[in-house]
């Protein structure tokens, strides 16, 4: 015959415990060794909000969205045409 028991261990006592998820209760939230709450909310994006990615991006190579590690890291550079050189 299956059991809906399962062993747990809390992380702040070390002591390991079996609790019946049959039948689980808002008291059984708790360690029974030293009283710590071992159950945590889930994050859900209705509670935790959306997400939301931005980029700023400017001209040039210099600010590239994804840098690539195979290249080397480029300084900026200030591009003139001297009317002398003509």
């Amino acid at each position: 015959m299956k059991a809906m028991e399962f062993v747990f261990l809390c992380k702040k006592c070390r002591k390991a415990f079996r609790k019946d998820v049959g039948e689980f209760e808002e008291a059984d939230e708790y360690c029974p060794h030293c009283d710590n709450h071992f159950i945590i909310e889930a994050k859900t994006p209705s509670t935790e909000g959306k997400l939301v990615f931005e980029f700023e991006h400017e001209e040039g190579h210099q600010n590239k969205i994804m840098k690539d590690d195979r290249e080397k890291d480029r300084g900026r550079q200030l591009d003139y045409w001297d009317s002398d050189s003509k």
